[in-house]
């Protein structure tokens, strides 16, 4: 059985305490008694060495129904540890995540396997068709017994003396009954996951010398709280947007700090193409340009 018990989940960029622009997953505890009640996201903990972990993985898991693998994009493996051992999901090529056991070195089991070959991804970097999902290491309480994913959206921009990326999540259901995820099983949609932007301000060699900080800075990042809906099988969302600002001219002691909190609607299918979700939040000025 998948377990819902109470946690608030907790992510923020590391470029808030270094230059590198990922997405870090941190947990934050509720506290108190209501706590007790609430359903909590999951962490997951990815498995950098395959071989370490079984050096027989190719023949275990690349032979298993409906999936596959290549010399070229090695599958991205995360354990959950469970009440009773521990499970896999696995991000493989075609667009496909698996959950798995390991019964032994070279011994794996397919317990679910869901393709995303229909599901609107955004295009690789360099613009061709993405054959492997981007996910966050985490598993989201969607309902009873029902868990969603985040599915990564990461658009950079290139200034004159500075630079921006922009996270963006689909919040995608895993349901034990579908094989073939679509649009059906996107549950949010367009969510400002996570940002960091950073645009000079300084021009002359006058300014640089005399300004106590030369480029204007912003860094944001989301945290969701969970509540059961007894009125619906899904859990409701809420979402806080927390965004750090140090513009150019002042000292870093005088940044400021401002939390965004609104309830997350459920995607509606029906409506024309879609703006960030919510619109309020500040997502480092904006968002990504146009």
């Amino acid at each position: 059985m998948w377990n819902t018990r109470s946690r608030c989940f907790k992510w923020r960029s590391r470029h808030a305490v270094q230059t590198t622009i990922l997405v870090m997953p941190l947990l934050g505890i509720c506290s108190g008694l209501h706590a007790e009640t609430l359903p909590q996201a999951i962490r997951l903990r990815e498995i950098k060495d395959l071989d370490k972990l079984d050096p027989n993985w190719i023949m275990g898991m690349c032979n298993l129904p409906g999936l596959e693998c290549n010399k070229v994009e090695v599958p991205r493996l995360f354990e959950r540890k469970t009440e009773t051992g521990r499970e896999f999901y696995a991000v493989m090529v075609n667009r496909t995540l698996s959950r798995l056991a390991m019964k032994a070195p070279g011994e794996w089991q397919l317990l679910n396997r869901w393709s995303f070959e229909k599901y609107p991804l955004p295009p690789s970097e360099d613009g061709s068709e993405a054959r492997m999902l981007d996910i966050h290491p985490a598993l989201y309480p969607a309902g009873s017994g029902l868990w969603a994913v985040a599915v990564l959206n990461r658009i950079t921009e290139s200034y004159s003396g500075g630079g921006a990326e922009f996270v963006i999540a689909d919040f995608v259901t895993l349901d034990p009954g579908v094989t073939d995820v679509g649009e059906d099983q996107r549950r949010y949609g367009n969510v400002p996951f996570s940002c960091s932007k950073t645009v000079r301000a300084c021009f002359s060699e006058r300014e640089y010398k005399t300004s106590p900080h030369c480029h204007n800075e912003s860094t944001g990042y989301l945290t969701l709280k969970f509540d059961i809906n007894p009125a619906s099988h899904f859990h409701d969302w809420t979402a806080t947007w927390h965004e750090t600002s140090w513009p150019a001219g002042i000292a870093k002691s005088a940044q400021t700090k401002k939390q965004q909190t609104e309830r997350l609607a459920p995607l509606k299918h029906d409506v024309g193409p879609r703006g960030f979700v919510p619109s309020t939040f500040a997502f480092c000025a904006g968002g990504p340009a146009g």
